[in-house]
């Protein structure tokens, strides 16, 4: 399936929003053409994997189309999206599974097109075996990281509440079940108010699922989220408590431009950051070295860390985010 043609330069596109397809400026024409299929779109963090996956493709004469939903609810159209890039006949189809469950049709569609699969930002689970790769940080550790800083921040005591943003996606269910279960392990003095709620990955559901918790719960003093449009959405009225005087503090999870805004002014005490360039980058490069015969690692770890406005302008830890 490898194509002979020319392509032209993508420029400023490349960090759109929409489906897109680059090349690589490096081999060009004759290279592999590889599609991806992200989540939802609505969020920048996806931006900065699409950035990574054009420079691989660049650097290794690739061509990339990059997909997605508009937001982490549309599980259907998720599914669908990756049966029509199976369709194309590409030499590699790469995805961020929303459901495992709704995706498996086209995962054996692409196992008998004899097409091979990756995945980026969540592995799969049940359909492993059909999967070369995964590139991915490492979800639970996400979990760990803020649940240990959420603790420092309060000192050991306090009520505190949980809005992630998916009850399907890995990526927020590893992330929320590692911060649960560090809290259970090492805060006993701690206690969580009510279920974990979840917003779909919607900023405006997660802004109202905050406020509601807020007024139900006039004593809470923290509030952890698990990606960008959740924490960003809980910061309007966590911003709003403090002003009057109730001091909540809220924690995240990802590096978005309003989110790093939001840290330097106080509001969001501090997140834990993935490399998303390094994702989108590393599933081009896991890819092109596949499919050249090149033996790969089954799991590949991105990493993350943790950031907050004591070093948020800290060389290392600009060079990882996202706008």
């Amino acid at each position: 399936m490898m194509k002979n043609k020319a392509f032209a330069a993508i420029a400023v596109a490349a960090l759109s929003l929409m489906p897109l397809a680059a090349c690589g400026s490096g081999s060009g024409a004759g290279g592999y053409e590889i599609a991806m299929v992200a989540k939802g779109f609505s969020q920048s963090f996806w931006v900065s994997v699409h950035k990574g996956a054009d420079d691989a493709a660049s650097k290794y004469g690739a061509t990339v189309t990059f997909n997605g939903p508009d937001n982490d609810s549309q599980v259907d159209k998720q599914a669908e999206m990756v049966q029509n890039a199976i369709n194309k006949s590409p030499d590699a189809v790469a995805v961020a599974p929303l459901d495992e469950a709704a995706l498996t049709p086209a995962l054996q569609s692409a196992k008998s097109a004899n097409i091979p699969l990756f995945a980026f930002d969540t592995a799969f689970d049940k359909n492993a075996d059909l999967i070369t790769a995964s590139v991915k940080t490492s979800n639970t550790e996400v979990g760990k990281v803020a649940a240990e800083n959420f603790i420092k921040l309060l000192g050991g005591k306090g009520k505190y509440a949980v809005i992630a943003h998916s009850q399907t996606d890995a990526t927020s269910t590893e992330r929320r079940d590692g911060f649960l279960d560090y809290m259970k392990e090492n805060a006993p003095d701690m206690e969580m108010v009510g279920d974990v709620q979840y917003s779909n990955a919607d900023q405006a559901k997660a802004q109202d699922i905050a406020s509601a918790i807020l007024q139900a719960n006039p004593d809470l003093d923290g509030i952890f989220t698990t990606n960008e449009a959740t924490v960003v959405g809980a910061a309007t009225p966590v911003e709003s408590a403090k002003k009057s005087g109730h001091d909540v503090v809220l924690v995240g999870v990802d590096s978005g431009k309003a989110q790093q805004q939001y840290i330097r002014d106080g509001v969001i005490a501090g997140s834990v950051s993935q490399n998303p360039y390094q994702i989108g980058y590393k599933t081009i490069e896991v890819a092109v070295k596949s499919l050249k015969g090149e033996k790969v690692d089954k799991s590949i770890d991105s990493g993350c860390f943790w950031y907050d406005a004591s070093n948020i302008d800290d060389a290392d830890v600009q060079q990882a985010m996202y706008d």
